[in-house]
């Protein structure tokens, strides 16, 4: 590796070919970087300065001889190309000749390569998705291709130059001063990944993806990445919407068993690649397979963001999943539905499979049970139901074990029963609550059973339907006499129950009319198309508590047929134990342990809270000791919590030299531990322990 300063424009003027590899990000500067540079060379110009420093340009021999593989510094480079293109075009459509510059000596000497036998004689070769857009600019501007940063940015130059209060040969000069360190990397021993790396840790918003596919990319030669990029990483950049890295981070959480931190993403990524790697078959492909398989998970990845599976049951939850935005879910629901592609399963319990899970989340957002516990909860099911599968050797139904592994969650993560839906639909002000929920409950409600559906969510985007009142919010002279002398009391109790709110086409200022006007007017509850939810306002006489409770109990029976808590016949094997996720909140009490996981899936088998309290301290003493000591000097437990350094009774050893109080109960322990959580930013859900009855 060597450096060395030069003039970005002797730069560009000596080079004969430079590639911008197709693992680059896209040219991403915005408009504002333009102004920025521009202001910068005008600077240069009034300020009388000699040079300025432009950044880093890191560099490296192609394959063929005259190619030089930009590896940082695209951005820079790209982006002078472009105002020298501008600055050529701008005196060839006005016939302007400057002393210095003229069209040709821009033209020849930085911008095209005339002796080249490519096709495309452009100087610099940007990424394919950059690159048509660039060369277009060579051409009329009828055919430049407007949506694309690349052309934005040319704009911008190109329209500047008519009120620059500079000459253009003056701005050439300043383009002169610009110094950049060019980097080589021309050893064998020289890592353009690790120096990438290190020169984009810091300054650089680089995307989990950009990073993933440089990590994929880089080092492989010019060939075999143009045939990656455009077979495989391209396509599937498509099917994931661009959404590549949450398309990432749902894979790792299903192949793990644990999500990463959704910055961690690409650490996360490279520990798990370099696993495949370390045992794979030495005479395998292990590149190529690697991008089928991410090719193969993208399809199924697609459905799930565009639900274009071939199931109208599927695309329906699919749809539903969306739009409450419940992407805790999509680990799970992509390895049901690559097995769905793969024939590994049938339709038919893909559905089941689904209704359960709707039926699981649908029940939480009516409860607003926490969400805490449903990282972990959907990171290990996909995997739990696989071992569950092995152990039945394919004589139980996936939908059966499903169902088991959620019933048998306690607490936060637990299966709301029929009790508590029922009370929550009763007490619970459904209003006021998030509109998308609000909508999905009405919904579903609704269009649950219907041969055809209506399209409540975007009629309610649209606002072409409402969720309205039907006994009003304000409440006029009419609705006093309607209510009768308790009026007060019902309109405070039942105002915002789910018995009096509906769906209705007609326009939101007629809410407050009276209640028989309601009935008749246009698009009113006589002539709605909401079937279920305006079949009673439609046929009563009158609208008041007896009517509001008769609807609400409707409603609540129908949500429990909806989402309906589900029965299972299946019980594992010799399974008397059960591993609980910590929400925080558990004490533990009159129950033992038997092991536990943290952090990772492994498993430790432990035989006493004691020992349990000092091995995860001991994990997070050795992850980093200040915040620990920090959180003791702080003494915010409300417990006597010490760290000493010598041993003692009821001390335990967590490093040398420090020792900790543990004689604790466990609903303490299980505080402590809470709130050590807390000072180290770890989730409650990385702790589960393996419990049985005392």
């Amino acid at each position: 590796m060597e450096g060395n300063v030069r003039h970005i424009s002797e730069y560009l003027r000596g080079a004969t070919k430079l590639v911008i590899p197709v693992y680059q990000r896209n040219y991403d500067w915005q408009k504002e970087n333009c102004i920025k540079l521009i202001e910068d060379l005008i600077s240069l110009h009034n300020e009388g300065k000699q040079t300025h420093f432009f950044g880093t340009i890191v560099v490296k021999p192609g394959d063929y001889s005259q190619d030089i593989i930009i590896i940082d510094g695209q951005q820079r480079i790209t982006t002078i190309s472009l105002l020298l293109l501008a600055m050529k075009n701008y005196m060839l459509a006005n016939k302007i000749e400057q002393r210095i510059i003229n069209p040709n000596n821009l033209n020849d000497g930085f911008l095209i390569n005339s002796f080249s036998s490519d096709i495309d004689k452009q100087k610099l070769k940007s990424n394919p998705r950059d690159f048509e857009a660039y060369k277009k600019l060579y051409d009329d501007p009828r055919v430049h291709i407007q949506a694309s940063n690349i052309t934005m940015n040319y704009n911008y130059f190109y329209e500047r130059l008519e009120n620059i209060n500079i000459s253009l040969d003056e701005l050439f000069e300043s383009i002169n001063k610009l110094q950049v360190m060019v980097v080589n990397l021309n050893s064998p021993n020289d890592d353009p990944q690790l120096i990438f790396e290190s020169l984009n840790s810091t300054g650089v918003d680089l995307t989990n993806a950009d990073k993933i596919r440089n990590y994929l990319l880089m080092n492989e030669p010019q060939d075999s990445q143009n045939e990656l990029f455009v077979n495989y990483w391209q396509p599937i950049e498509e099917r994931t919407h661009l959404k590549i890295s949450d398309f990432f981070k749902d894979f790792l959480t299903l192949k793990e068993g644990r999500t990463p931190v959704i910055a961690k993403v690409y650490e996360a990524f490279v520990e798990y690649y370099s696993k495949i790697e370390t045992g794979a078959d030495s005479s395998s492909n292990i590149k190529k397979d690697f991008f089928k398989e991410l090719a193969e998970y993208s399809i199924a990845y697609e459905h799930i963001l565009k639900f274009n599976t071939d199931n109208k049951d599927i695309n329906e939850f699919l749809k539903r999943l969306n739009f409450v935005n419940v992407t805790v879910a999509f680990p799970f629901v992509l390895g049901i539905l690559k097995d769905y592609s793969d024939n590994k399963i049938e339709a038919s319990q893909v559905t089941a499979i689904f209704n359960i899970i709707e039926s699981y989340i649908a029940r939480r957002l009516i409860t607003a049970i926490p969400s805490n516990a449903l990282n972990k909860i959907f990171a290990t099911l996909y995997k739990d139901l696989k071992k569950h599968m092995a152990k039945t050797e394919g004589t139980v139904s996936e939908s059966e074990i499903v169902a088991y592994i959620l019933l048998s969650k306690s607490s936060t993560g637990r299966f709301p029963s029929n009790q508590e839906v029922e009370e929550s639909l009763k007490s619970r002000n459904m209003y006021n609550i998030s509109p998308k929920i609000r909508t999905y409950v009405f919904e579903r409600l609704e269009n649950y059973d219907h041969m055809e559906n209506l399209n409540i969510y975007d009629g309610i985007q649209e606002q072409i339907y409402s969720i309205e009142h039907i006994m009003p919010q304000t409440l006029n002279k009419e609705w006093i006499n309607e209510l009768g002398t308790n009026y007060q009391e019902v309109h405070d109790s039942y105002l915002n129950s789910i018995g009096n709110l509906t769906i209705t086409a007609y326009n939101s200022q007629y809410s407050n009319r009276p209640f028989k006007e309601k009935q008749s007017i246009p698009k009113g509850f006589k002539e709605s198309h909401f079937a279920f939810l305006n079949r009673l306002p439609a046929e009563k006489e009158n609208w008041g508590k007896a009517e509001i409770l008769e609807r609400r109990n409707t409603i609540i029976q129908r949500a429990l047929d909806i989402w309906n808590y589900p029965a299972t016949t299946y019980e594992p094997v010799n399974d008397n134990q059960e591993l609980v996720i910590f929400d925080g909140t558990q004490t533990f009490n009159n129950v033992k342990i038997k092991g536990y996981t943290f952090m990772d899936d492994r498993y430790v088998p432990i035989n006493t809270w004691r020992a349990f309290m000092i091995e995860i301290v001991k994990m997070l003493a050795a992850k980093d000791v200040n915040p620990l000591l920090e959180f003791v000097k702080a003494n915010e437990s409300g417990l006597d919590l010490q760290f000493y350094e010598q041993p003692g009774k009821g001390r335990a050893q967590i490093l040398p030299g420090i020792y900790m109080n543990i004689n604790y109960g466990n609903s303490s322990k299980m505080r402590l531990l809470k709130m050590m959580f807390d000072v180290y930013e770890i989730d409650y859900d990385e702790l589960t322990v393996d419990i049985i009855s005392s």
